[in-house]
């Protein structure tokens, strides 16, 4: 099968932030442990993957769709750095020098794009695979057959590659659930409430038995303990309001995405040296003179096979 990466570029940025010194700076003094993270997980992927397509999401700054439904939706997480704010468009630099798309609409979440896509590719490219290349759990509910959420541990050299049974065994609910259980447990994350009271383990049990929120809510009578019953009862419209903020979107007809616009393509090797110099990323550059000598000894063993 061919090979689609997505990647959540707001999520793999700001875990690079989080995970890497801030020693590392450009000659310029601009930090730069956010930009070399990032990049060295970019490289990873197109190393070790050898995707055929790739893209990549960002989130636009502004309130989405989720805070007209909710207008606490992610009030309680803190003021973003200043230092990680000024990484986000070198990070794009990288992305354009390495000819790589950028993805992004206002009112809309990276995630929603990786939704959207994802859909669009299990939908009508039955012959391709898409790798969701994200640290944000919330992706786990896009995972199906080939569809699977890639979660960076050390760099791309160590990762979780989740598939339908690796959600179940995380979180206890298969991945078509995910959203039902966040409706029940919510997201602190996020400032999703959910129900109270209701933990992650009583939260995949009542799924287990009920199949989804709907079905739970129709058979409500038959929830037992009684405490348990009451909250549901009392917390409906909050599980239900929960549920749909945490529900990632599959279906947008306006994104301006084409799947032939997202090939994995050669760059600009010397524009690509260029922006590194500046950035003093000189261990990254390796690689990527590295990947440009092997792309380009692959397209001449191409065109000797297409001579025979």
């Amino acid at each position: 099968m061919k090979k689609f990466v997505l990647i959540d570029a707001n999520a793999i940025i700001h875990r690079a932030y989080h995970a890497l010194p801030k020693t590392l700076k450009a000659p310029s003094g601009q930090l730069t442990n956010a930009v070399y993270g990032f990049t060295g997980i970019l490289l990873g992927i197109l190393e070790v993957e050898q995707p055929d397509y790739i893209a990549t999401a960002f989130d636009m700054r502004g309130p989405t769709f989720r805070h007209a439904e909710m207008a606490d939706y992610k009030g309680t997480r803190a003021k973003t750095d200043d230092d990680l704010i000024t990484q986000f468009p070198i990070v794009r630099q990288v992305l354009k020098a390495l000819s790589v798309p950028i993805f992004e609409k206002a009112g809309l979440e990276a995630d929603d794009f990786l939704g959207i896509v994802a859909k669009e590719l299990e939908d009508e490219h039955k012959d391709i695979q898409t790798l969701i290349i994200t640290s944000d759990q919330d992706a786990l509910q896009l995972v199906r057959q080939d569809t699977y959420v890639v979660t960076p541990i050390s760099g791309y050299s160590k990762v979780k590659r989740y598939d339908r049974d690796a959600v179940k065994e995380k979180l206890g609910v298969w991945p078509e659930q995910v959203t039902d259980y966040k409706g029940l447990r919510g997201d602190s994350s996020d400032n999703i409430p959910g129900v109270p009271g209701i933990g992650a383990k009583g939260a995949a049990r009542l799924l287990e038995e009920f199949g989804n929120l709907d079905a739970l809510y129709e058979r409500l009578e038959e929830v037992k303990p009684e405490r348990i019953r009451e909250l549901l009862r009392e917390h409906e419209d909050s599980a239900r309001l929960s549920k749909k903020v945490a529900t990632i979107l599959t279906e947008d007809g306006d994104l301006g995405f084409k799947i032939e616009d997202c090939a994995v393509d050669d760059f600009d090797i010397d524009a690509v040296r260029a922006l590194f110099d500046e950035l003093r990323m000189r261990t990254p550059m390796r690689r990527v003179e590295a990947l440009s000598k092997e792309w380009e000894q692959k397209r001449v063993e191409e065109q000797w096979i297409s001579l025979f």
